[in-house]
């Protein structure tokens, strides 16, 4: 009866990790479509970027010291966060857990590591070797906040495996993201979910939150017949049938040590004190997704939940200051009062760029032409007016 359940719920997962995937990817797909003129409404104007919760942390230095977003960062960002962020209160990182497209696509891969390599998989990394590399998370997380503070630019894109997992084929990706993949793909072969596990600097800011959850994964000693058969299960090596209640802040609540338990009763997530108010798998991603699509609708009807910061610059009336990675050249041209080849030449552009391109794009065709750069450049030329 157990088995079977955890069978169950082992398919409930996978269905649910495959329509998010393949949400994400309708996503992608219709942002590319747009790019190449082909519109198909709402989508065709959405970018990966704007629609991910990691954006809200990314930008937090330059909103909290300047009130301002960096490039391709919305309040879209801030309201899907708010969503991930307050579920995670509540029940933990279940986000993490069965939402993540990168986090799904490590563990298919991992299912092919463990068919060839059987028991020897997910224990290539010692137990101390496991824990000193969980905290790359936080430094990486640290890092990247400081980091896209100083720049004004997304400079975990660079790196970043999830952007380069959907856009690889479009040939806008950084050499360096790919590197990253293919290692974390690698990787996953040998270990259960690396990137999660030892670099991810979402999944470490989930995972201190989750801390403060009241639903946690308990484990009952009366009926606990103390197998291992739990920490044998557990995709991120926490060592459940040595606690009574997983505080870990690796624990996403996927729920693999409690199908694997034999005992009914001995595993659940539930609040403390006698395991009461337990909660079923359907249940955890019934309240992620409710509490998620409450903000998103929150926010829409209020208009908040904006997926763009583009504005109408009147000709001469711009400021090098105000000069955003959204803005094309053809705006910027406007604002300052230019031609668009005049704007091309001072930044040693192909006259073929069109003056539709952004300028966030502009370091696909130059790398050293960073919104900072590009101010820089245009700063010596209206000094010079």
């Amino acid at each position: 009866m157990h088995r079977n359940m955890g069978w169950k719920n082992m398919l409930f997962k996978r269905a649910v990790q495959v329509f998010f995937f393949g949400v994400v990817f309708f996503i992608v797909f219709s942002h590319y479509l747009g790019r190449q003129g082909i519109d198909i409404g709402w989508p065709s104007h959405v970018s990966l970027h704007a629609l991910c919760p990691f954006g809200a942390v990314e930008t937090a230095g330059r909103l909290v010291l300047e009130g301002r977003f960096i490039p391709k960062i919305h309040e879209s960002n801030l309201w899907l966060f708010a969503g991930v962020a307050l579920t995670t209160l509540l029940i933990g990182p279940v986000f993490c857990g069965y939402l993540c497209p990168l986090g799904s696509v490590q563990e298919w891969v991992g299912r092919l590591g463990k068919r060839v390599l059987g028991k020897r998989f997910n224990g290539f990394a010692g137990q101390r070797l496991d824990r000193i590399l969980g905290y790359l998370r936080y430094g990486m997380l640290v890092l990247i906040i400081v980091q896209t503070t100083r720049a004004i630019s997304l400079v975990f894109s660079r790196f970043d495996p999830y952007y380069a997992l959907f856009h690889f084929w479009m040939g806008d990706v950084f050499l360096t993201a790919l590197l990253v993949l293919a290692t974390v793909l690698l990787l996953s072969l040998f270990v259960e979910r690396p990137w999660c596990r030892w670099f991810c600097p979402f999944g470490a800011l989930l995972g201190v939150l989750q801390m403060f959850s009241p639903w946690k994964i308990s484990r009952h000693g009366d009926a606990c017949i103390s197998c291992t058969l739990c920490t044998k299960a557990c995709p991120m090596g926490i060592a459940v049938h040595r606690l009574s209640r997983i505080r870990n802040t690796r624990c996403n609540r996927c729920g693999s040590c409690v199908d694997a338990c034999p005992r009914e009763g001995a595993l659940h997530l539930s609040l403390p004190r006698n395991g009461r108010l337990p909660l079923r798998r359907w249940v955890t991603v019934l309240v992620l997704v409710s509490v998620m699509g409450a903000t998103v609708l929150g926010a829409q009807s209020a208009g908040l939940f904006r997926t763009s910061n583009r504005a109408v610059i009147a000709r001469g009336k711009l400021s090098i200051q105000e000069i955003e990675g959204m803005m094309s050249l053809g705006e910027i041209a406007s604002g300052l009062g230019m031609e668009v080849t005049q704007v091309r030449g001072l930044l040693n552009l192909p006259s073929g760029v069109p003056g539709s391109t952004r300028l966030i794009d502009l370091e696909d065709i130059d790398e050293t032409l960073t919104v900072n750069t590009i101010k820089d450049l245009l700063s010596d030329r209206v000094a010079t007016n």
